[in-house]
């Protein structure tokens, strides 16, 4: 019989910190969790949102772009000010995309090694968040939720291998024993971090659980529109999600997830056409931030 691999241990002593709260969580910035109450607020008004935004240029400057790409430029009225952007695209898209900015900036790994890593963390997040809106709208389920739950699926791998580059004493452990140790661990860290960025009980839940194969009693349609977007983010950006061992999801589970959304390969093909120039507009502003 094989022995198991032993844990390495910097790894050991990285999760132990973590359990004791040795290793910080940062903290979301106001502008992130500021925004976040106002669009769910009804009585929220354009100003409040633009005088927001204003304080971070960086986040104007995506705002700008998003309302200049593919998506939103087919209007015949080519307006560029943030005001009638914001107007354009509505508050909940704008928050979006403030989020997206955040979940980027948050976690930036500066080792060699692993930054090839964090880039294709935030491409797969950025690919699966496009898909969870696209198909929560069509099942008439809450799609600024669904957003965010694709966003901040793989955060707790983003943030486990930020504070093994960070806490290692030295070189980090090879990539493979890292990976490794992330696929272990991210979803319950995951989970963590949201709760402590204040996300809600439905986004914390299907971060928590986003590589089960059995369906929860509560929000199955969420779970199988997360299970069937994140197969459209492996179509959309030609890669394997790193935080599972195997490609995900199993055919079978995507197939059974599919039928319980009334869809099938056919419509799944015609969602990554559709989602093919947003997401790459998307990220060549992500990439530009």
């Amino acid at each position: 019989m094989d022995k198991a691999k032993p844990v390495v241990p910097v790894l050991s002593r990285i999760l132990a910190q973590l359990q004791r709260g040795d290793i910080q969580i940062p903290s979301a910035p106001a502008v992130v969790t500021e925004l976040r109450l106002l669009t769910q607020r009804a009585d929220s008004k354009l100003d409040s949102i633009v005088a927001l935004l204003e304080r971070d240029q960086a986040l104007v400057a995506r705002v700008l772009q998003l309302g200049r790409s593919v998506e939103y430029a087919r209007s015949a009225s080519k307006i560029s000010d943030l005001p009638s952007i914001i107007n354009r695209v509505g508050f909940r898209t704008v928050a979006n995309v403030v989020e997206t900015v955040w979940a980027n900036r948050c976690f930036q790994i500066p080792d060699e090694q692993y930054r090839p890593v964090g880039a294709r963390l935030s491409r797969q997040s950025l690919a699966r968040a496009l898909a969870l809106r696209t198909l929560a709208e069509r099942q008439r389920l809450d799609s600024f939720s669904a957003y965010l739950a694709g966003l901040f699926a793989d955060v707790g791998a983003s943030f486990l291998l930020w504070a093994i580059v960070n806490k290692s004493r030295g070189r980090p452990p090879a990539l493979e024993d890292a990976l490794a140790f992330t696929r272990e661990h991210h979803e319950t860290i995951g989970s963590a971090v949201l709760k402590r960025w204040g996300h809600s009980d439905l986004v914390i839940g299907l971060v928590r659980r986003h590589h089960s194969t059995v369906q929860p009693a509560q929000n199955a349609a969420f779970w199988n529109v997360f299970t069937v977007a994140s197969q459209v983010a492996r179509e959309l950006t030609q890669e394997d999600d790193l935080t599972v061992a195997t490609p995900w999801p199993p055919p079978e589970l995507l197939q059974r997830c599919e039928e319980g959304l009334g869809l099938g390969p056919e419509q799944r093909a015609q969602l990554v056409a559709k989602l093919h120039e947003e997401y790459a507009a998307a990220l060549d502003a992500l990439i530009q931030d």
